[in-house]
C-alpha cells in the first residue's frame, strides 16, 4: 500500500497548492522547528490542503514525498544557476545554457535534466519556503530601469537675512540617515507601482517636486510675508493629498472581488464537467480577470465555451511540462 500512495497523480495545480499550504505554516514555530516540520505541522497542512482541494484525497506520506520532491529539484536548479556560463530567463523561470554545457550541468546536477526544455514556475515560491527569502535577483538577465533618489533641496534658515547662505545637505549621521529614508521611499514606491489595482500608476504617489520648486520659487520674505508664505504651501500639500485619498477611495469601491468559491460554486452548478476538467478550472480561476469573465459573463454558452478552451489549454500545458 505505502508503494502505491508514493505514486499520487500531482498536477502543476495541487503542486502549487501544496507549496502555497506550506508557506502559510511556515513561520509558525508550532508547525516548523529547525529541525523541520513537526507532526503537528504535517497534520494541519495535510487536513488544510484536502479542505481547499477536495478531490485531491492526499494523505500526509503522499505530501511528504512531494514536498521532498520539489525540494530536490528546487536544489538542482539553484545549483545549476551558479555554474559558470548558465544564464537565467527570469520571466519564465527557465536555465539557458549551451547544449554542451547542459551535459556538464545534467552530471553534476541529474534533477536538472527535467528542465532543460521546460519551465520550473514554482522556483522562487521554493525558494522563499526553503531558503526564508523572496529572491533577489542576482542573477536574472532582466533590465530594471533604477529612478535617481530625489535630491536634497537646500533651504535657506528661517533666521536668514534675504540673499544669505543656504543649508548644506546633511552630513555624518544625518546624512546615514537620509539616505536610509531615501532608499526606504524608493522600494516602497516601486513595490505600490505593481499594485493590483493600477499596474503602472501609484495612487499614494505624490508629486513632491513640484511642491517643493513652488516652494522654492517664492520669495522668503520676513514676519507675516514669510508665515503667510509657508501657510499657503501647508494648505496646498493638504489639498493634495485628501484629493489622492478621494480618488484613491473611488478606485478601491469600483471594485467586486470574485472570490474561487463563488466560480467553484458556480461551476459546481453546472454539467458536462468532469472531476478532472473541474481539477484544471481551478487553475484557470487563479486569475482574478478569469474569475470575473466567468461571473459576470452574461450569455451562458459563450461562457461554457470559454472556459472549456481556458481548460483544453491547461491541460495540453500540463502534458507538454
Amino acid at each position: 500500500m505505502a508503494k502505491n500512495v508514493s505514486r499520487a497523480a500531482w498536477n502543476t495545480v495541487y503542486e502549487k497548492g501544496l507549496v502555497d499550504v506550506l508557506l502559510e505554516h511556515k513561520d509558525n514555530p508550532k508547525f516548523k522547528s529547525q529541525n523541520g516540520w513537526t507532526a503537528e505541522g504535517w497534520n494541519n497542512i495535510t487536513n488544510k490542503f484536502n479542505e481547499r482541494y477536495p478531490l485531491a484525497h492526499y494523505s500526509k506520506q503522499q505530501m511528504q514525498d512531494k514536498d521532498k520532491e520539489l525540494k530536490s529539484h528546487y536544489k538542482a536548479v539553484r545549483d545549476s544557476r551558479k555554474e559558470s556560463g548558465v544564464g537565467w530567463n527570469d520571466s519564465l523561470c527557465m536555465i539557458v545554457a549551451e547544449p554542451e554545457l547542459w551535459e556538464k550541468l545534467i552530471l553534476a546536477h541529474p534533477k536538472v535534466a527535467k528542465y532543460q526544455k521546460k519551465p520550473f514556475p514554482l522556483y522562487y515560491s521554493l525558494e522563499a519556503l526553503h531558503e526564508g527569502s523572496v529572491a533577489t535577483g542576482d542573477l536574472n538577465f532582466t533590465y530594471t530601469q533604477q529612478m535617481p533618489p530625489p535630491s536634497f533641496i537646500p533651504v535657506r534658515p528661517l533666521n536668514a537675512p534675504p540673499g544669505g547662505p543656504l543649508a548644506a545637505p546633511p552630513s555624518g549621521p544625518l546624512a546615514t540617515a537620509f539616505g536610509s529614508a531615501t532608499a526606504h521611499s524608493n522600494r516602497s514606491t516601486s513595490e505600490q507601482s505593481h499594485s493590483p489595482l493600477h499596474p503602472n500608476t501609484n495612487p499614494f504617489s505624490m508629486d513632491f517636486q513640484e511642491i517643493s520648486n513652488e516652494a522654492q520659487s517664492g520669495h522668503v520674505e520676513g514676519g507675516n510675508g514669510r508665515k503667510r508664505k509657508q501657510s499657503q504651501i501647508g494648505a496646498a500639500i493638504e489639498s493634495f493629498v485628501d484629493f489622492k485619498r478621494s480618488a484613491t477611495s473611488k478606485t478601491l469601491e469600483g471594485i467586486e472581488e470574485v472570490s474561487m468559491e463563488k466560480c467553484l460554486d458556480k461551476l459546481d452548478r453546472i454539467d458536462g464537467f468532469t472531476d478532472e476538467d473541474r481539477s484544471y478550472a481551478m487553475e484557470v480561476f487563479e486569475s482574478a480577470i478569469n474569475r470575473e469573465v466567468f461571473m459576470k459573463s452574461k450569455n451562458h454558452n459563450a461562457r461554457l465555451l470559454w472556459l472549456k478552451r481556458k481548460i483544453s489549454a491547461c491541460r495540453a500545458l500540463t502534458t507538454i511540462m
